[in-house]
């Protein structure tokens, strides 16, 4: 399965790591080395082999963390309260060291400096969640309109109105079917 990167924030595409488009149960970081990938994919991790840390352990423990960050954004979304254990969970993770954030030799975007980990990756992630679950207005946060999605996304349109967290994939479908429908019932 693909990774999903369409949702506007780290923490929310890594919860999305679990459904997304599709199947609900789909898993897309059951083992170590799919985490590492994401973390790759995500530009999070280096691609030269150098990311460090990845175990079936921390794999489990960042599927855990992934559940919880989920309903953590369900809790704001719906005006509530996040479960004290979710709370914990990310609170410990958000202590952790996070990966090192440099400038490029550009100066014009971020890198790492050096000594990316996985488990940095978690803690980076968990403070982006912190952020996110503090600052973001919760009218910005959306589940997709996709009838088999469960992406989250963060929604930064002008006119707080996107749908769908990609055109591509359930905006498209959606389209398809709805001229499908209108097709068929015009015979």
């Amino acid at each position: 399965m693909p990774f999903l990167f369409f949702s506007g924030r780290p923490c929310l595409d890594f919860a999305a790591t679990r459904g997304g488009c599709g199947d609900r149960d789909t898993e897309r970081i059951g083992t170590a080395d799919r985490l590492t990938r994401w973390g790759i994919e995500a530009g999070l991790l280096p691609d030269d082999g150098g990311a460090r840390g990845a175990t079936e352990r921390i794999a489990q423990e960042a599927r855990g963390l992934r559940e919880c960050l989920y309903r953590a954004v369900w809790a704001k979304m719906d005006g509530g309260i996040p479960r004290r254990a979710d709370v914990a969970e990310v609170n410990g993770w958000a202590r952790s060291t996070p990966l090192p954030l440099a400038l490029s030799a550009d100066g014009r975007s971020r890198a790492w400096a050096g000594t990316e980990t996985v488990t940095g990756m978690l803690a980076s992630l968990a403070r982006d969640a912190v952020e996110l679950l503090t600052d973001v207005d919760p009218a910005r946060l959306r589940e997709c309109a996709g009838e088999t999605c469960m992406v989250v996304f963060l929604d930064q349109s002008r006119t707080n109105s996107r749908r769908w967290c990609s055109m591509d994939l359930c905006g498209n479908r959606e389209k398809k079917s709805s001229l499908k429908r209108r097709h068929s019932g015009v015979r």
